[in-house]
């Protein structure tokens, strides 16, 4: 196995519109495990908790506004 598909350096693969999405919060576990939340399935029981990734196409998405502008 390279060194390049272990060791604990690896970025976390893209969450497809997660990423850029508001309603969404990195969760980790105490292995380093890395999970997204969609916090809309909070209100709404229709968004999954923890989606199938990359999501791709969803209706309650809403960009994130960056918060250094």
């Amino acid at each position: 196995m390279s060194s390049e598909a272990r060791g604990p350096s690896r970025a976390a693969p893209p969450a497809g519109l997660c990423d850029t999405c508001r309603h969404q919060r990195e969760v980790r576990n105490t292995r380093g495990s890395r999970f997204s939340l969609c916090a809309r399935s909070r209100q709404d029981p229709a968004y999954p908790r923890y989606p199938r990734l990359p999501v791709l196409a969803c209706a309650g998405y809403e960009r994130r506004e960056d918060r250094g502008a």
